[in-house]
């Protein structure tokens, strides 16, 4: 029944400033509404897989309820995640005990991921599934260390 999620949303503190940061992430803006203080990006436009991210500004004062979104990508992406966000001024962050300093596992799909926050600090995902089967683990494994694995 169910295929996806068609659409969520954030809220943001600065709206100019969190459309300038998801359209550095290559997110085009659908529409915009600077009177109601919202903007929509649309994925994958006209197709059964079309998705939206509404981004809706909070009145001065008002406390921003952070969320989380993972964008499904490419495993090469997410591996070449790091340096394409450093290039945007974006750094990734700590997840699991393991530092951002490149992708981790989360074995129990398995998939590949990297972390990262938008200004407001809403946690954004890269997420990648990767060959093998799913694991039960101990502890959070770099993607890295996921390989040497899987290759012994």
């Amino acid at each position: 029944m169910i295929r996806g999620i068609y659409e969520t949303h954030l809220q943001v503190s600065q709206l100019e400033r969190s459309i300038q940061f998801y359209e550095s992430l290559g997110l085009v803006i659908d529409s915009i509404s600077h009177r109601r203080k919202i903007a929509f990006f649309v994925f994958n436009k006209h197709t059964e897989h079309e998705t939206m991210l509404g981004l809706w500004q909070v009145s001065v004062g008002e406390t921003v309820n952070k969320r989380h979104i993972a964008f499904n990508v490419s495993l090469d992406h997410v591996r070449m995640a790091k340096e394409w966000l450093a290039a945007r001024g974006i750094e990734t962050k700590s997840v699991f005990g393991r530092d951002g300093s490149e992708p981790i596992v989360h074995a129990n799909d398995p998939a590949a991921a990297i972390y990262f926050d938008d200004p407001d600090g809403n946690e954004l995902e890269f997420y990648a599934r990767i060959p093998g089967e799913p694991k039960v683990v101990d502890s959070t494994k770099f993607l890295s260390e996921w390989n040497e694995d899987q290759s012994s």
